[in-house]
């Protein structure tokens, strides 16, 4: 329904809400007519159904449970096919030109760069102990997958190809890599929007990229690593943590010089909860994050990593 009888949008509403352009205005238009209101300067987060000239035609916050939604875009068709055939048929609204981009407000990939599409999930362990190795997910308590971005600037996925590679040799990541990943990808988004790291809380964190395969097309590099992070140097006293490790396979093409394959997991015990992620586990928990490389052709894709709000800090931290 959403995809056939919908255009599907998608958008960080931390951006969109503060832009002073043409798209901003038109989301604070049509946030003004819901619950939310549109210039109060708070957040208008929620999946809103509208049409082309702004019109709000129904609205919910969040879109977790299946039949819910359902329902709220019946009833969003329901008011479309009430209106007049005026403005419903093709063409009845001619777009404007959208004009100044509130460039502070904008984001795109790094040029040349490379987009991670980043899995997180609250698991579960076998209760039984039968399968200490095999986990679950729970749905409605973190286990649907949260999703954001990882960017890799030109730069740091050209220092992960080793010039001229051999079995066993050892690639340096560059620190910058390490910090964004740890700092700001292995946290606990399943409930919404999390507390990131600071370089205080990082207590342990290394990464180790070796080659594995070498053939005349690819090479593969298995990268391990380990991270400790805690809210207080004392870790059994700490409110919030995150102590797993990391296991993944990157592919490069030799003859493009390219990386074609990212996939690599974290998982261990978590811990904690921020002020906009509550109602966490009792304790620490299995968390799984998992990264993939994506090629930015669904525009999904390109939404920006949430951290990057403050970008130098993001690419640089």
């Amino acid at each position: 329904m959403a995809s056939e009888d919908f255009i599907p949008v998608v958008g960080d509403d931390w951006y969109q809400r503060r832009r002073q352009d043409a798209e901003g205005e038109f989301l604070r238009k049509v946030a003004e007519q819901g619950p939310r209101g549109g210039q109060g300067g708070g957040t208008l987060q929620g999946i809103y159904t509208l049409t082309p000239d702004g019109t709000l035609l129904a609205y919910k916050n969040a879109g977790q449970a299946p039949d819910v939604m359902r329902e709220v875009l019946r009833g969003a068709l329901d008011a479309w096919e009430r209106l007049p055939e005026s403005r419903r048929r093709p063409g009845a609204i001619a777009s404007e030109e959208l004009g100044t981009v509130d460039a502070q407000y904008d984001r795109t990939p790094p040029e040349d760069g490379l987009i991670v599409k980043v899995f997180t999930r609250a698991l579960e362990r076998d209760d039984s102990g039968a399968n200490p190795d095999v986990y679950s997910c729970a749905p409605g308590r973190g286990g649907e997958a949260a999703r954001d971005h990882l960017w890799l600037t030109r730069s740091d996925w050209q220092a992960l190809i080793p010039e001229d590679p051999k079995p066993g040799q050892v690639v340096p990541i560059p620190d910058r890599v390490v910090q964004r990943i740890v700092r700001f990808h292995l946290v606990d988004n399943t409930r919404g929007e999390p507390p990131f790291w600071s370089n205080e809380e990082v207590r342990e964190a290394s990464m180790t990229l070796t080659v594995e395969d070498v053939s005349p097309d690819r090479v593969r590099l298995r990268l391990v690593g380990s991270v400790l992070l805690a809210t207080s140097a004392d870790v059994s006293q700490a409110s919030r943590g995150y102590d797993a490790s990391l296991l993944g396979d990157i592919e490069v093409d030799r003859s493009s010089k390219s990386i074609t394959r990212v996939d690599v997991v974290a998982l261990g015990d978590h811990w904690g909860e921020g002020p906009y992620t509550r109602v966490a586990r009792p304790g620490r928990s299995p968390l799984g994050v998992a990264f993939t490389l994506v090629d930015g052709s669904n525009p999904a894709d390109r939404i920006a990593p949430q951290a990057s709000r403050y970008l130098p800090g993001y690419l640089d931290p």
